[in-house]
């Protein structure tokens, strides 16, 4: 056997924090124990090598940060700090295509704040004192800042931009089997794309 060729797919996802650690979720908003395992068995099913990305919102506030929408991260700070992250998973994403390995998703939550893909929250209600609200209300279409500053750091260095996949793990209302079935059908397709 050649030392130089061995098992490796050469194809790598990154995948949000929370999905493979859920202490990293705003208290309350965690579906499953410890990691999301039907994504990480569809994931093992193909295949797939996996780099975990920094949780913007741990590493910023900590883990019993208050619950937040889109509008309260969105200032200069935070958008620095997410572009600082997304600057290091683009550097692995440039040094893995420059030996001709394929990053064939970035997955995410959407619903997050900062990790939406197509959705994220929003509420203008939201700041000042603690209030009971209601997350769910605040979902709306959109991506959250990280994933913003990660998508203009894969374009600002020219490379071609992987699919995103947000899965919608923060909406209580989703059905979490449809979540899986709907996630596996979309992992086939870039596997076999």
């Amino acid at each position: 056997m050649d030392r130089m060729e061995d098992a490796r797919s050469k194809k790598i996802v990154f995948v949000s924090s929370c999905l493979l650690n859920t202490n990293n979720k705003v208290k309350g908003l965690a579906r499953y124990p410890g990691m999301c395992k039907e994504v990480f068995d569809t994931l093992h099913k193909y295949g797939l090598g996996i780099n975990q990305m920094h949780c913007p919102e741990t590493l910023y506030l900590g883990v019993q940060r208050w619950w937040a929408t889109k509008n309260l991260y969105d200032n200069l700070g935070f958008r620095s700090f997410c572009r600082e992250l997304a600057k290091q998973v683009v550097d692995y994403i440039q040094s893995y295509e420059q030996v001709g390995y394929k990053t064939v998703a970035i997955l995410s939550c959407d619903g997050s704040p900062t990790c939406g893909v197509t959705l994220t929250s929003w509420d203008d209600n939201w700041g000042g004192p603690p209030a009971d609200l209601d997350y769910n209300k605040a979902l709306v279409e959109g991506s959250g800042v990280y994933i913003e500053e990660l998508k203009k750091e894969i374009e600002s260095r020219g490379l071609k931009k992987p699919p995103f996949y947000g899965l919608a793990l923060d909406d209580e209302s989703a059905d979490m089997d449809k979540i899986i079935s709907d996630f596996e059908v979309f992992i086939k397709f870039v596997c076999e794309g």
